[in-house]
């Protein structure tokens, strides 16, 4: 789980921070259309997806996923969550709907563990994240 630089110190590390494991690399046919659509007509756009958790309260607060344009230094990201909206009357099953933040692209030329790191900067600036 990605929590703090190798450079700092543990005593320096601030426990309200977000956290991920190791982001991984999707095709672009399992990126959100929004984020595909933000990114239409850039070269040698890679996708990844990491889910992103609350340290301090240990709650899961969605999945991001990162288009990064290595070339252009470039990344955009969305956070998507999925919510609990009722249940089906037939077999129970409980019936999610997913919810995509809009696209934000930045420039980021740090890769793909920087830009998950400003983009849940930004989350947390807008009030997203706690």
């Amino acid at each position: 789980m990605r929590q703090q630089s190798s450079g700092e110190a543990a005593e320096e590390w601030d426990p309200s921070e977000v956290i991920w494991p190791p982001e991984k690399e999707i095709d672009v046919s399992e990126a959100h259309a929004s984020l595909v659509k933000a990114v239409a007509g850039s070269r040698g756009v890679r996708y990844f997806t990491a889910f992103i958790i609350d340290v301090t309260n240990d709650g899961y607060l969605g999945d991001v996923q990162m288009a990064i344009d290595d070339v252009a230094g470039e990344a955009c990201g969305i956070l998507l969550r999925s919510y609990v909206t009722g249940s089906d009357a037939a077999t129970g099953q409980p019936i999610l709907a997913e919810e995509a933040t809009r696209p934000f692209k930045f420039s980021c030329g740090g890769g793909v563990a920087k830009a998950i790191a400003v983009f849940c900067d930004k989350l947390k600036m807008a009030g997203v994240f706690p």
